[in-house]
């Protein structure tokens, strides 16, 4: 991936990994994304611009189960999945019908290149800008992605 940075290319990079597979709910949008640094760091060393994306209805496409978060959180980091998901009845592999999905790509941050290692001030700053505003576009079209009812209850939880 640090060859196509480099060169310039567009690349997409879900930060939030198992952990967000293993958060996944369908009552509750979660984002992992609290500890995760290490894209900001990419995009300061390589200069590139940062798109926050939330899939409204992502969630809602499989049943995964919930709790026992430590220990499945922990499996997670030792690289073993800790997801047991469910979609459709008879076929469970597959996700289930009728659930309406909207994409909404949120304002690019524009990350200045940085020479050598980007300090832990900036990597600090760029990612609380990334994550204000992957909340400023779950706010503003909850209500599209879920409807008036359910969007006006809607929160984020960021993990």
């Amino acid at each position: 991936m640090t060859s196509y940075l480099a060169d310039g290319e567009d690349v997409a990079l879900p930060p939030g990994g198992f952990e967000e597979a293993t958060l996944t709910d369908v009552r509750v949008d979660r984002v992992f994304v609290r500890k995760r640094y290490g894209f900001v760091r990419l995009c300061l060393k390589y200069g590139v611009a940062i798109r926050p994306v939330f899939v409204f209805g992502e969630g809602r496409l499989f049943g995964n189960v919930q709790g026992g978060w430590k220990t499945r959180l922990g499996w997670n980091r030792w690289g073993i999945p800790t997801i047991l998901v469910w979609g459709r009845w008879f076929f469970p592999l597959l996700p289930r019908k009728g659930v309406r999905l909207l994409i909404v790509v949120g304002r690019p941050l524009v990350l200045p290149k940085v020479d050598g290692e980007p300090t832990k001030e900036e990597v600090d700053r760029w990612h609380g800008r990334y994550i204000g505003e992957l909340k400023r576009i779950y706010d503003e079209f909850k209500v599209k992605g879920y409807g008036e009812e359910v969007g006006k209850l809607a929160k984020l939880e960021i993990w």
